[in-house]
């Protein structure tokens, strides 16, 4: 039942008559998070300078969700320093591993920071990812035999307020770069 409705929620009409793509997070309480980056310092979230931020949790060596998101973040990146009006904004990719056994600071550096300045990898105490896990109702776990994660790509506005989830396997980079200029118009 809950994908049927996370699916038509995607679909349904905004007050402007325009379809929305993602789901709408508001209703989620702002996340707010210690980290660690893959030098080792530790840092906050929301960050200090304002930034709208997509996040996404997974880990490196998945076959299945993770290289697909890394690409399709990849590919909107790409997008917004070609956007006159984005290429200007702080917009920041930050990725959160669920495997810090594997993810080491050095291959999360190779794989993910060295990619672009917008990009960052994280990573999380057990205790603090459990938590993130419960608020985003994503379902990772970390520290396990297996690896399990739905795969949601999470838009958070620099205050740390959840404006839009996207949970299918394959986005539109238009549809999103839409969405977060609407996001950033209603500012």
């Amino acid at each position: 039942m809950a994908p049927v409705l996370m699916w038509a929620s995607q679909w349904l009409v905004s007050d402007k008559s325009t379809a929305q793509y993602g789901i709408n997070g508001e209703f989620l309480a702002p996340l707010a998070f210690e980290w660690q980056d893959s030098q080792l310092n530790h840092r906050s979230f929301p960050f200090t300078q304002p930034t709208y931020t997509y996040l996404f949790a997974g880990f490196l060596s998945c076959s299945e969700i993770c290289p697909i998101r890394i690409k399709q973040l990849h590919q909107l990146e790409s997008v917004i320093a070609e956007d006159d009006v984005l290429k200007t904004l702080a917009v920041t990719f930050l990725f959160i591993t669920i495997d810090p056994n594997n993810d080491t600071p050095e291959i999360r550096q190779q794989v993910i920071d060295a990619q672009s300045p917008r990009f960052i990898s994280a990573e999380l105490d057990e205790t603090t990812l459990y938590r993130l896990s419960s608020h985003l109702t994503e379902n990772f776990s970390s520290f396990s035999t297996t690896r399990n994660h739905i795969g949601k790509l999470f838009l958070i506005k620099p205050n740390g307020t959840i404006g839009r989830i996207y949970s299918a396997e394959k986005l539109s980079t238009d549809k999103m770069l839409a969405e977060l200029k609407h996001l950033i118009i209603s500012n």
